[in-house]
């Protein structure tokens, strides 16, 4: 597996990527959305917890993650505010989200696992750990919690994993 001790440069490295047609070729591969590409398989929730992990280990994504989450759980707590709404792009932390997504991108590229988003449930357990509504990413109550809701985008066993 891929160093990530040190994730400097990790942005500019997934520009470089996404620039070559290997990284074009890679994550155009599979999408959650697309009826003509079929979907990545389940991840081992071992690499879900990797991913988590380093959201922990690096303040600078912590923050942006951090930042991500607490806008998302306003967005989940106010289902009629929405994009047309009077101060919305002034609320949204955009430069965190973009953070966000280029991250999931890059620990996809450095590992090259099957994505196609799918490491979402990654950023919503160490999400989960960081503000303190689950102990830590070891704890037999996270596993639970993963198992009841992401069991759809996880992989607890060998069978479905890649």
């Amino acid at each position: 597996m891929a160093d990530f001790e040190d994730i400097t440069g990790w942005r500019e490295e997934l520009a470089a990527f996404e620039k070559t047609e290997e990284g074009r070729a890679f994550f155009d591969k599979y999408s959650s959305w697309s009826p003509t590409r079929p979907r990545a398989p389940k991840l081992p929730y071992e690499t879900i917890l990797h991913f988590a992990e380093l959201f922990l280990r690096h303040p600078e994504v912590l923050e942006a993650l951090k930042k991500s989450g607490a806008w998302r759980d306003y967005l989940t707590a106010n289902p009629d505010f929405g994009r047309d709404d009077e101060g919305f792009d002034e609320l949204c932390p955009w430069a965190d989200n973009e953070t966000m997504y280029d991250f999931e991108r890059w620990y996809a590229m450095k590992t090259q696992i099957p994505y196609d988003g799918n490491l979402d449930p990654g950023r919503r357990l160490a999400y989960r750990v960081a503000t303190g509504e689950l102990p830590s990413l070891a704890a037999p109550e996270t596993r639970a919690y993963a198992e009841r809701e992401h069991s759809t985008d996880i992989a607890f066993s060998d069978k479905g994993a890649k």
